[in-house]
């Protein structure tokens, strides 16, 4: 008879990825671009070229930091989408650093749910 112990499961890690998605196709064409840490789904060619240009200049200044886009902080998030001229990406990081402040926790403390929340812009308010 053998008896087999089964290992504790590894935490779970998180992999960080900016996901561009363009909503202005009207060609009928599916466009996809993937690198290493983005997708890129969708648009005109030129929403497309826009969001591909972006997560391209993300991923080189990441490559020449030596860094990952989930090891990055909100405050490191926001300076490095100054860097790279992308004011939708830092206003995300922004939002995120903001609410991490507000609710006194941590990047590290937060699941993926609560930061994608965080980072959505807030709703515009009407007018009674």
């Amino acid at each position: 008879m053998t008896l087999m112990q089964q290992s504790s499961p590894r935490p779970r890690r998180l992999r960080a990825a900016l996901i561009g998605l363009g909503l202005d196709n009207a060609d009928d064409q599916n466009r996809l671009t993937r690198g290493d840490q983005s997708l890129i789904f969708g648009g005109s060619a030129e929403t497309h070229a826009q969001m591909r240009e972006t997560a391209l200049r993300m991923e080189q200044e990441l490559t020449r930091r030596g860094r990952r886009l989930g090891d990055l902080n909100p405050a490191e998030l926001a300076e490095l989408a100054a860097t790279i001229d992308s004011p939708e990406l830092r206003a995300i990081a922004l939002r995120l650093q903001a609410g991490l402040e507000r609710q006194g926790r941590t990047f590290d403390e937060m699941t993926a749910e609560e930061l994608t929340a965080m980072s959505v812009p807030p709703e515009p308010e009407t007018a009674p």
